[in-house]
């Protein structure tokens, strides 16, 4: 397994893994017939659009590959926009079932990259179906800060609830 910067040569194994996962995982909230629709030049330009965020510091990405070169998980942390939230990030990423405890070592990493930048606080939110993710979180230290009830509505009888977990990560917290 290896864990590296994201780079444009991980467009198409990108690509793959992210039909992949919306496929296998049926409970996220991308629709397969929407990613379906993502082009090969559509993920580069995506891809793109991050190493430029990632050299201004504005996100840091990376990607988890299997023994055969194949993207298993990916993750991201993107730091806030406006001046008086410089210091928070939102940090979001996808694992394809099998491969969680490597994932959560991705995600330390993320974690460190992010605190080496100079950020205090990290944010995450998903379904509240979505288990894995949020276990991953909470091993890692997130606390549980609250819930929106019925924030996703799948059809006209089903909602889900999104949950919301955050981590202080300033270099002198305790």
């Amino acid at each position: 397994m290896t864990i590296h910067k994201i780079t444009i040569e991980d467009a198409t194994g990108l690509l793959t893994y992210f039909q992949t996962l919306v496929a296998v995982d049926t409970k996220r909230v991308e629709r397969p017939e929407d990613v379906a629709k993502i082009t090969l030049e559509n993920e580069k330009a995506w891809i793109s659009s991050r190493i430029d965020d990632e050299a201004q510091k504005e996100m840091f990405v990376l990607c988890l590959k299997d023994e055969q070169g194949n993207i298993v998980a990916e993750g991201e942390v993107e730091r806030k926009k406006r001046w008086i939230e410089r210091h928070i990030a939102e940090i979001r990423f996808g694992v394809l079932p099998g491969y969680e405890s490597k994932a959560k070592s991705m995600v330390e990493q993320l974690l460190n990259t992010a605190q080496q930048n100079g950020l205090e606080t990290l944010f995450y939110f998903h379904l509240k179906t979505q288990t894995q993710g949020i276990n991953i979180m909470k091993a890692l230290g997130f606390k549980e800060i609250g819930t929106i009830e019925k924030y996703y509505k799948l059809n006209d009888k089903k909602y889900i609830d999104r949950v919301y977990l955050s981590k202080n990560i300033q270099k002198d917290a305790t």
